[in-house]
């Protein structure tokens, strides 16, 4: 019983913060957030950044000095994740109890967050740093011509899954006469 209630709480919370995305973005005139989707952009960043290192020929010294540093940058990356899931449920908490919110307690709860990502941000910069002083000029020239192939075929793809655009004669909503 407890556990159920526990999850009609979590859920509640939830589509309570999506409807209020989605209110203040429609007081704003602006269009809500693209829902989250499968296709994610990125060069260093998806999957600790290995992606960039796929068809480059490494050396068995490189492939060893990259796998230690990679290594290293795992250690203490479930630690963070657990403190950042505390932190979000003291804010779940703080915004399901009963009063007016604390917005101090509040604040002090999401610059810890952002403090969390500032210094993952930081940690994954140091990492992308390190793999590219192991990699030589050609490999890194190697590695840029297959990204720009990679950013061209996502923006074809982009521009091919783009919604059409509106039939000649119809403007864009909002463009009719004003009386």
């Amino acid at each position: 019983m407890f556990k159920k209630t526990i999850l009609a709480v979590t859920v509640m919370a939830g589509l309570s913060a999506a409807a209020a995305q989605v209110h203040v973005a429609q007081a704003h005139d602006m269009p809500p957030p693209p829902p989250a989707g499968p296709r994610m952009h990125g060069g260093w960043g998806m999957r600790g950044g290995m992606e960039v290192l796929a068809g480059l020929n490494l050396t068995p010294a490189q492939h060893k000095q990259i796998h230690a540093i990679m290594q290293a940058a795992r250690q203490g990356k479930r630690d963070d994740w657990k403190q950042e899931g505390a932190l979000h449920q003291q804010i779940r908490d703080l915004l399901l109890a009963p009063g007016p919110v604390d917005r101090a307690k509040l604040a002090s709860l999401t610059q810890q967050i952002e403090t969390l990502h500032r210094a993952n941000i930081d940690r994954r910069l140091d990492v992308a740093v390190k793999i590219h002083d192991i990699l030589t000029p050609a490999q890194l020239a190697d590695a840029k011509a297959r990204e720009d192939k990679i950013r061209a075929l996502r923006d074809q793809l982009d521009a091919l899954m783009a919604p059409p655009p509106p039939p000649p004669g119809e403007g864009a909503p909002g463009d009719g006469d004003a009386e």
